[in-house]
């Protein structure tokens, strides 16, 4: 089995995430339980989680579910 052309193309794309203009946006998700690594191409540059659809939605059900509980009563 020839591993050479997926091993390329893992090799171009740590080129490109490493290249000088990129170094700069690489950022870490924001997630407690994902350590997963972004290019932030955003235009102010504050995007917090690789994938909005995963780890930023589970964010704000967290935080909706916490906003949303009803107190609890002490006994």
């Amino acid at each position: 089995m020839d591993l050479t052309p997926p091993v390329a193309v893992v090799a171009a794309d740590a080129l490109v995430l490493l290249a000088p203009a990129n170094r700069d946006r690489l950022a870490l998700c924001a997630s407690p339980t994902c350590q997963e690594m972004f290019v932030d191409n955003s235009q102010s540059h504050t995007r917090r989680w690789c994938d909005m659809n995963i780890c930023g939605n589970r964010s704000k059900k967290a935080r909706h579910r916490a906003a949303t509980r009803p107190p609890r009563s002490g006994a």
